[in-house]
C-alpha cells in the first residue's frame, strides 16, 4: 500500500512541483525560481537523441538540458492525444473529469476549463508570479460570433474580444493560436484580441504538411509559426527577467505535430525527410528560448522543463496500418508522403509499441527533462514513474 501511495504521489509530480517550488522558496531564504515549461507537440521519446543514441536527428538543445539537469526515462502524458493531456497539466485533474470524453477540441471549440477552477497559472500568480502562455492553447476559447452566424465553426467576428481565453485561466499574458497548427482559424491571438481579421480561405494540404482547409489571415504563414512563437517567448523572458517578481512561462509549441513543415534552413538537414527536419526545427526553437535565459543571466535559479503532450504520430513501418505504408517498402525517407519509418532509419517512439492516439506505450511515453542548477544536480537520470 505504501508503494502504491508513493506511485500516486509521483504521478502528480509536474503540477505539484510547480506549486511546491514557489511555496518552498517563499519559506526559505532563496528567491522563488522562474519556471519555464516547454511542451512540444507530438514529440516522440525516440526523437530526442539523449533518449535514443541511435537517432540521426540532431537535438543539441534538448540534449544539453538533459545533461545539465535530470532526465526521466519513465515519464507519461495524461492522454495519448493533445487536449486531454493539456487539461490535466493545467488543472492537475484527471483529463476525463472534463466534458471531453474522447478525441480533441477543434480551433472553434468553446472553453473546456471552468473559469472558476484553480490552474497551475492561477496558483503561481497568487504566489507572486507573472504568468505567460505562448503557443497553441487547444483547451477551447469562446470566439465572438457574427450576428446570425450558424453552425459551430466559422462565422467569427475577428474585430471583437475573445472570451475565456488563457487570460481567464490565470495567465497575465497570452500569444498564440486556438488549437493545433492544422486546425483553422489560422490567426494569432494576443491576450483576448485577434491580431488580424481572417478574411481569406486556405485550401488545405495533404500529408506530410496536412493542413485542414479554413479561414486564414493574409499574413499567416504556417511555416513561420514555430519561429514566431519562439520570438514571442524570448520577448516574454527578456521583459520579465531580473524583476522583483519571478515569472512562469508555459510554451506549448506547435511542432513536430502536423503539418511537418520545417523552415527552409532545416530542409534536408536530418536526412530523414520533413519530419526529421521539423524535429530539428523544434529543438532549435527550444535552444533560442534557453539562450534568452542565458543572455539574461537567470539560468541558475530558473526551472526549465521540456516534455511532450503525447508520443509521435510517426509509425514504425512494420507496425503501420496499410494506408500509412508506401509501395515496395517505401518509408518517410524515400517518400515524404509515407507516415512511417523503417526501423533502421528512425524510431520516433524508440522501441515502444504503437504511436500517438494508441493505448500502447508509444502513445503516452514521453521525453521529460528538467534543469534547475540551484537545486538539481547535473547529469542525473531517473527511472521513477512520473506523469504530466
Amino acid at each position: 500500500m505504501r508503494s502504491m501511495n508513493r506511485k500516486l504521489v509521483r504521478a502528480g509530480l509536474c503540477v505539484f512541483l510547480f506549486a511546491f517550488v514557489a511555496n518552498a522558496a517563499e519559506k526559505g531564504n532563496a528567491a522563488k525560481p522562474n519556471i519555464v515549461f516547454i511542451l512540444a507537440d507530438d514529440l516522440g521519446y525516440g526523437d530526442v537523441r539523449a533518449n535514443n543514441s541511435e537517432s540521426k536527428i540532431a537535438t543539441p538543445a534538448m540534449d544539453g538540458l538533459a545533461k545539465a539537469g535530470i532526465r526521466f526515462t519513465d515519464a507519461h502524458s495524461g492522454s495519448a492525444v493533445c487536449t486531454p493531456t493539456r487539461y490535466g497539466f493545467i488543472t492537475g485533474r484527471y483529463c476525463w473529469r472534463s466534458r471531453l470524453k474522447r478525441g480533441v477540441l477543434n480551433g472553434y471549440s468553446g472553453h473546456l476549463i471552468d473559469p472558476s477552477r484553480p490552474t497551475v497559472a492561477s496558483i503561481l500568480k497568487s504566489a507572486g508570479y507573472k504568468t505567460g502562455c505562448v503557443g497553441k492553447w487547444h483547451l477551447g476559447m469562446d470566439l465572438p460570433r457574427k450576428k446570425g452566424a450558424k453552425g459551430k465553426r466559422g462565422g467569427v467576428d475577428y474585430t471583437k474580444r475573445v472570451r475565456n481565453s488563457p487570460n481567464a485561466q490565470g495567465f497575465d499574458y497570452f500569444f498564440g493560436i486556438t488549437a493545433s497548427l492544422d486546425f483553422p482559424p489560422y490567426v494569432y491571438i494576443r491576450n483576448d484580441q485577434f491580431t488580424e481579421v481572417a478574411d481569406q480561405r486556405f485550401k488545405g494540404l495533404p500529408f506530410p504538411y496536412f493542413i485542414r482547409a479554413g479561414e486564414i489571415t493574409k499574413n499567416f504563414k504556417h511555416v513561420e509559426t514555430l519561429d514566431v512563437l519562439g520570438e514571442e517567448a524570448v520577448k516574454f523572458i527578456k521583459g520579465h527577467a531580473n524583476k522583483a517578481e519571478p515569472f512562469f512561462l508555459y510554451v506549448p509549441l506547435t511542432g513536430p505535430h502536423k503539418p511537418a513543415l520545417p523552415a527552409k534552413r532545416f530542409e534536408g538537414k536530418s536526412g530523414l525527410g520533413p519530419y526529421g527536419d521539423f524535429v530539428m526545427h523544434v529543438d532549435d526553437v527550444i535552444g533560442k528560448i534557453d539562450g534568452a535565459l542565458k543572455s539574461e543571466k537567470i539560468v541558475e535559479n530558473t526551472l526549465v522543463i521540456v516534455s511532450s503532450d503525447n508520443g509521435s504520430y510517426m509509425y514504425r513501418l512494420d507496425q503501420a496500418p496499410a494506408r500509412n505504408r508506401g509501395k515496395g517498402g517505401e518509408d518517410h525517407v524515400k517518400n515524404p508522403r509515407v507516415q512511417a519509418y523503417l526501423a533502421k532509419h528512425h524510431k520516433a517512439n524508440a522501441h515502444w509499441r504503437g504511436t500517438k492516439a494508441d493505448i500502447h506505450e508509444a502513445g503516452h511515453r514521453v521525453p521529460f527533462m528538467a534543469r534547475w542548477p540551484a537545486k538539481i544536480k547535473a547529469g542525473r537520470t531517473s527511472a521513477e514513474t512520473i506523469c504530466l
